[in-house]
């Protein structure tokens, strides 16, 4: 299994103290595409560059900044699909393996029209893994935490778009899936369809994203069931030296 680290951990000045990322000897960095860290031109030219002179693979995770691709407005959600578009466009330029894609969110209509943010997400996700399809990159769905509007919190959700004929890959995010109560489920019933991890932990009831052991995250169960053949998997934390002593303890978990 591929270990890196998200630049969640630098966001907003990704570009500016990317030596520091690299001097971590990482072989994967996943991309946050968002706010100061947008990738322009001039960044994928840098991301390039970076990785024509190092070993270094890269997966992209897409916007999540005021993005709703089940919103039950169309104006809103097209330029949702818009923005995400041209992002996995970007995704590609760096030849990223994996986009991981967080799902829409839950709207007050869906009090008086039930499950009609759920409809719209599925047709997000069918416009976006098609695209994705066309243009050789992996779009990865992502598991959502508890206690938020989000939707696809649940396995069963999960299974929910396989049976309405769409075919998925998923990002498990294993701090969302321990909020939810969520993380054996996930590992027995979408295994197949795992092919990227975000590694950070947490108590079971906020998404806190702790360094991995200073939670309650059953890393043993993570370790002893989830596919490692073809899985890439990246720490998602705060702070560069929270990132960098999970990274450092993701390594030790699953060369153990």
């Amino acid at each position: 299994m591929e270990i890196g680290i998200s630049t969640l951990c630098t966001v907003g000045k990704t570009f500016k103290v990317i030596d520091e990322l690299l001097s971590l000897n990482i072989r994967l960095l996943e991309v946050l595409d968002e706010w100061k860290d947008r990738l322009t031109k001039t960044r994928v030219r840098v991301l390039n560059e970076v990785s024509a002179s190092f070993p270094l693979k890269y997966t992209v995770h897409g916007p999540i900044l005021d993005i709703n691709i089940a919103s039950s407005n169309p104006r809103i959600r097209t330029c949702a699909l818009k923005l995400i578009l041209e992002s996995m466009d970007r995704a590609h330029d760096i030849g990223a393996e994996v986009y991981v894609l967080h799902p829409g969110l839950r709207t007050p209509l869906e009090n008086l029209v039930p499950h009609v943010n759920s409809s719209l997400n599925l047709y997000s996700l069918e416009k976006i893994v098609s695209y994705g399809e066309k243009i050789g990159l992996k779009v990865a769905i992502e598991n959502m935490p508890a206690n938020t509007p989000c939707l696809l919190q649940r396995t069963e959700e999960f299974v929910n778009l396989i049976e309405n004929g769409l075919p998925i890959y998923v990002t498990l995010d294993v701090g969302h899936a321990n909020t939810a109560s969520q993380l054996s489920a996930f590992l027995s019933k979408l295994n197949d369809h795992i092919i990227h991890l975000h590694l950070h932990d947490n108590y079971g009831k906020d998404d806190e994203h702790r360094v991995i052991g200073d939670g309650n995250v059953d890393w043993t169960l993570l370790r002893t069931k989830v596919r490692q053949h073809g899985v890439s998997a990246v720490v998602e934390n705060n702070c560069l030296e929270d990132a960098r002593r999970s990274f450092e303890r993701a390594i030790q978990l699953f060369k153990s």
